[in-house]
């Protein structure tokens, strides 16, 4: 018979693709992740894993588990809550404009899944935010910030731009390229020197998500973090060549009470 708590930690495995990221994910210990696993692969009679160095990848017997389960443990793992008197917590949420949610996915879902009592809204207003997906620099004033990742700039290019079949593209090829605005952040912007910028861009983003969209429309091309690579599919990301070096620190930042701190260390250590 399958048994709940093994489904979770790989559920957790699975879309963590680490088994210390499971244990932190569900509070236990790493050997408590593994041997549940190890069971559930003699339950079923295959491997649910290809362990690597870096982490793990699903078997196909893996992939078709998941498929099979992932809506009943969600179920399942909710019923106690459900059944009990309402405790629902808000948990308030700002996303700084230069910062995309795809970072963050996984650990949010983990986070809702080991606390299903939490509601978790997005506030257009950094002062009213529990946890804000920013960068250093950008914290708001109150919040403690922990890091997650050092990310360098790049340039974003229209799939079909003659530049997209390089590996890298040097700073000079786009002296002559429209460029998306980014007012919000202070990075991308001063990648460029003024006098190899057009005048006047052709748009003007108020998110990283419209950057994305407008350069995937034709209307220039727009620097922005290597992290973005993949989060549009008619877009391209490119390293430069003779430009400054551009980096940038992405966390999370949270108020300086208990229950924010705990949170944002929680999708940190299931984040990184």
């Amino acid at each position: 018979m399958l048994e709940l708590t093994p489904l979770k930690y790989f559920l957790s495995a699975f879309e963590t693709g680490s088994f210390s990221h499971a244990a932190k994910a569900n509070g236990v210990s790493q050997p408590t992740i593994s041997a549940a696993i190890q069971k559930l692969e003699g339950l079923i009679g295959g491997s649910l894993f290809h362990r690597h160095r870096r982490g793990l990848t699903a078997t196909p017997l893996g992939d078709r588990l998941y498929a099979e389960v992932a809506g009943s443990v969600a179920q399942l793992s909710g019923v106690v809550h459900r059944l009990q008197p309402e405790t629902r917590r808000d948990l308030r949420i700002y996303c700084h404009p230069d910062v995309l949610l795809t970072p963050f996915a996984v650990g949010i879902n983990l986070l809702k899944r080991a606390h299903p009592e939490l509601f978790l809204g997005f506030t257009p207003h950094v002062d009213e935010a529990d946890l804000a997906f920013v960068c250093d620099g950008c914290a708001p004033e109150g919040h403690m910030f922990l890091p997650l990742s050092r990310d360098p700039y790049g340039v974003a290019l229209n799939r079909q731009h003659p530049l997209a079949a390089g590996e890298s593209v040097d700073l000079a090829e786009l002296a002559a390229e429209a460029r998306i605005h980014r007012p919000y952040c202070p990075h991308a912007d001063r990648l460029p020197s003024e006098t190899e910028l057009p005048p006047l861009p052709p748009a003007q983003a108020v998110h990283d998500q419209q950057v994305l969209d407008l350069v995937a429309a034709g209307l220039g091309i727009a620097f922005v973090p290597m992290s973005h690579d993949g989060a549009h599919t008619d877009v391209v990301l490119r390293p430069l060549r003779n430009a400054p070096q551009v980096f940038r620190t992405l966390g999370i930042s949270s108020r300086k009470t208990v229950f924010a701190r705990d949170c944002a260390q929680f999708l940190i250590e299931v984040t990184q």
